[in-house]
């Protein structure tokens, strides 16, 4: 007997596209709008200039906005839509280890910065300094127009 799949596998080459068309068809259905720029790129806008922006990496996504009832709304949806994890507030993200807390959000690539100097045996090499004040804040400047 042969059998025919009627979805993607995953781990077949195949599989990516079919879940991105799925997701796509989703965000599509649920009015949010594809940036033009960035493709994995959703933002859904409601009433009285709310905002909810979604990031999609293969699987993984991240997603933010200016009004609590319409992310709980959109998380209830997916889980509702999708079998997915809520893994909380982002830690890590593409490599990318964020702590966020009362005095703001910080980003850090320690671990992969560790796990480089290990792969090449230089764990122990003299330090240099960062390009970036460790602990710096960056605001917003609201004399400057916003860019792209």
């Amino acid at each position: 007997m042969v059998y025919r799949l009627k979805k993607a596998l995953y781990g077949l080459k195949q599989a990516p596209r079919a879940w991105y068309s799925k997701i796509e068809s989703y965000f599509s259905a649920e009015k949010f709008e594809k940036c033009p720029y960035e493709h994995t790129l959703f933002v859904k806008y409601g009433m009285k200039n709310e905002i909810l922006v979604v990031s999609l990496y293969v699987d993984d996504l991240i997603y933010t906005g200016n009004n609590q009832g319409l992310m709980d709304e959109f998380k209830s949806s997916m889980k509702k839509k999708f079998a997915m994890t809520d893994l909380g507030k982002m830690r890590f993200f593409l490599g990318v280890e964020v702590n966020q807390s009362s005095n703001g959000i910080f980003i850090t690539q320690q671990k992969y910065a560790a796990e480089v100097l290990s792969r090449f045996g230089m764990e122990h090499c003299n330090q240099v300094s960062s390009p970036i004040v460790p602990g710096c804040k960056l605001v917003k400047d609201e004399t400057e127009q916003g860019t792209d």
